[in-house]
């Protein structure tokens, strides 16, 4: 085990820095802990050949250009990690990329920095990836800044003074004011210990929260030999250890964690911020690369399209839209197709819809950034305010729903998107993910929407826009209304209209709509069936209890009672009970089969969709094929046929039936519900 430590630490992280500067870092971490010490990642940036990988050497000891095209060619090209300690102070410093073509790169380490520190050198003063670089910075929204101005013994006084005030300008318009300035040389040691000092003072003293589930956005992968796939970053949320098992985003591949290192020591959980390798099984190195991200399992999904509130650089070009660019979120890089305004101008800010060709996990207020791709150059920074199921003609509503997003509060937030999707549970990882709240969080601003009504909750269990129950009202109205009008009866099954509304809001909704419809007096309910209210479909509270009383003996009942049989069983006289009966059949809930037979509309139904598949299996059948294939007896059977011969349902010739002109042709609801 101390082997692969020792390898680990030297391959993982490139160090081979003396072992004094590694020293308070090799105490466990409980004792790190106990000692208060503070964490702090450090980007250093700048423009090509500005020094950045000799600060660091004269920092930490170790050269981050250990890889031999790194070496031949004299340029950091990939990523480079060291680390130093001072007094009650850890450092991680990630030395990015300066040339053009490793912006990318570049991008991966500043996912997750405290501190920035750009490198200006003396000698050559500010450049192209200066300017760039300050930028990115600022729409990563990085506040902490330092300027080391490198190579200081290599020009004049004059020189430095020309440069600083010259920096004073620059950063000024990427929003930076009174950034500290340390004039330095590597090769001298001149300014180390003022840098040193200035780190102490910008140093991370909060301790990051480990709320939420697991994330990690990986920005190295490699494999060490006998111990197989590693893959490191910081991670952003959540804790982990050892034996925990996760998940690959992109693939939802599941992976175990074998061991956990921050900087070469091995420890049993990880923390948020703090640059950890992680050894796993169940991958290999060339199933994963820099960009995808280890997520707790079932929490994270991938999205296609996203919302973004983006700013262009203050030396951008007028964007036109829709148009293809070069997209940066976490450690991830993916070619993306931008819709919005027709144009953006310099220093803009407008919400816009990315639609990302490779998936990318994104959450409320996540970072990211805009490059063209010819010629090729970062213009616009941008925040993540949600993602969305990709849908056709939508563009304009999602564009809405942005500018509601932007600088809303966490129930402002709930509200726009409880409106965006109609209804929702408030359990959803959906809603959770595009609101950015954890669970205690969630709740508060939902009793707080609920409270002051700009959300409601019909059932207890899903979250709605009052815009829908609105819709749904009207929807529901308009339906009687039109039933009223254009049919002979006015009433509708209660089911049926449930299943209408589907494409609007879920049954559960509905049947919200359809109960307080009902308290208002708005629609009435006679059993399963309802209707607009008029003088034929009114009934006193006590006749409407009766009506419920009786139509409950006939629902889905194939052998149902007669007048006489009714009578008896709500303990009436048969008087009153036909007169309930009258307005029943008159109102087409019940049907009148004759000779004191009544039954409801709904099993009168489901008895024709079975005699269709009777007949499907031949043409002509007899009283007897028919009541045993209904299982009623011949007193129910007859009274059931004539009414069908009647109504031209069968047609009768001696004992035999055949189908009629107007046989329902489809099949029994009772045996639909089950059919795929």
């Amino acid at each position: 085990m101390a082997s692969m430590v020792v390898l680990a630490s030297r391959v993982w992280f490139r160090q081979n820095a003396p072992a004094e500067n590694l020293s308070h870092a090799k105490l466990p971490i409980s004792d790190l802990e106990h000692r208060s010490m503070s964490y702090t990642i450090i980007g250093v940036i700048g423009h090509i050949d500005h020094g950045k990988t000799s600060l660091v050497a004269a920092l930490t000891g170790v050269d981050t250009d250990s890889h031999p095209e790194e070496k031949r060619r004299g340029i950091t090209i990939d990523l480079g990690f060291a680390t130093f300690s001072d007094g009650s102070d850890q450092y991680a410093l990630i030395d990015a990329p300066g040339h053009q073509k490793y912006i990318g790169n570049l991008l991966a380490g500043v996912s997750a920095v405290d501190i920035g520190l750009l490198v200006v050198a003396c000698d050559q003063g500010i450049q192209a990836q200066t300017l760039e670089h300050a930028a990115i910075l600022q729409s990563l929204g990085i506040t902490k800044l330092i300027v080391a101005m490198s190579r200081v013994d290599l020009v004049e006084n004059k020189n430095t003074l020309e440069l600083s005030e010259e920096l004073d300008l620059f950063l000024a318009e990427f929003g930076f004011e009174n950034v500290p300035r340390v004039p330095l040389s590597s090769v001298t040691g001149e300014g180390l210990d003022e840098l040193r000092a200035l780190f102490s003072s910008m140093a991370r003293k909060t301790k990051r929260s480990s709320s939420g589930h697991f994330r990690m956005p990986i920005d190295r992968v490699f494999t060490v030999e006998g111990r197989g796939c590693v893959a490191a970053g910081s991670p952003w949320s959540g804790v982990l250890q050892i034996g925990d098992q996760l998940q690959i985003a992109r693939t939802g591949q599941l992976v175990r964690v074998r061991e956990i290192e921050v900087h070469g020591i091995h420890e049993q959980r990880s923390q948020i911020g703090v640059r950890t390798a992680l050894n796993l099984t169940g991958v290999s190195a060339s199933e994963i690369a820099r960009g995808d991200e280890l997520v707790a399992t079932d929490t994270h999904v991938p999205a296609s399209r996203l919302l973004v509130e983006l700013k262009t650089f203050v030396d951008a070009t007028e964007v036109k839209c829709p148009t293809t660019i070069q997209f940066h979120t976490a450690t991830s890089a993916t070619s993306a197709r931008l819709f919005g305004p027709k144009t953006i101008p310099a220093s803009g800010k407008e919400v816009v819809i990315v639609d990302v060709e490779q998936p990318v996990v994104a959450t409320h207020g996540q970072s990211c950034l805009f490059r063209k791709p010819y010629p090729v150059g970062s213009f616009a920074g941008g925040r993540i305010l949600g993602t969305v199921k990709p849908a056709s003609k939508q563009t304009t509503r999602l564009l809405k729903l942005g500018k509601q997003l932007c600088d809303a509060s966490p129930q402002q937030r709930l509200t726009a998107w409880v409106e965006f999707f109609g209804e929702c549970s408030p359990a959803s990882l959906d809603l959770k993910t595009v609101v950015g709240l954890d669970g205690s969080q969630l709740q508060s601003a939902t009793e707080s929407c609920i409270q002051d009504g700009t959300i409601v909750s019909t059932d207890g269990k899903t979250l709605t826009s009052p815009s829908l129950l609105a819709r749904l009202s009207t929807f529901v109205i308009n339906l009687l209304t039109s039933q009223a009008e254009s049919m002979d009866d006015a009433w509708l099954d209660e089911q049926s209209v449930i299943q209408r509304a589907i494409p609007i809001a879920s049954a559960g909704t509905t049947q919200g709509v359809l109960n307080n419809l009902v308290k208002e007096k708005k629609i009435v309910r006679v059993n399963r069936m309802i209707a607009v209210p008029s003088e034929k479909t009114i009934l006193s509270k006590k006749q409407l209890n009766r009506m419920n009383q009786l139509l409950s003996l006939y629902e889905q009942q194939r052998k149902p009672p007669t007048l006489k049989e009714a009578a008896t069983a709500l303990d009436s006289t048969t008087d009153a009970v036909a007169s309930l009966i009258r307005f029943a059949t008159q109102q087409r809930i019940l049907i009148d089969l004759g000779h004191g037979f009544f039954i409801s509309q709904q099993s009168f139904e489901m008895l024709c969709g079975e005699l269709l598949e009777l007949f499907t299996d031949g043409p002509e059948r007899s009283v007897a094929e028919i009541r045993d294939h209904w299982g009623i007896t011949r007193k129910h059977a007859i009274p059931l046929l004539e009414f069908c011969d009647n109504s031209q349902i069968t047609v009768r010739n001696g004992d035999i039936r055949v189908q009629g002109r107007n046989m329902p042709q489809h099949s029994s609801p009772e045996k639909a519900d089950h059919q795929p």
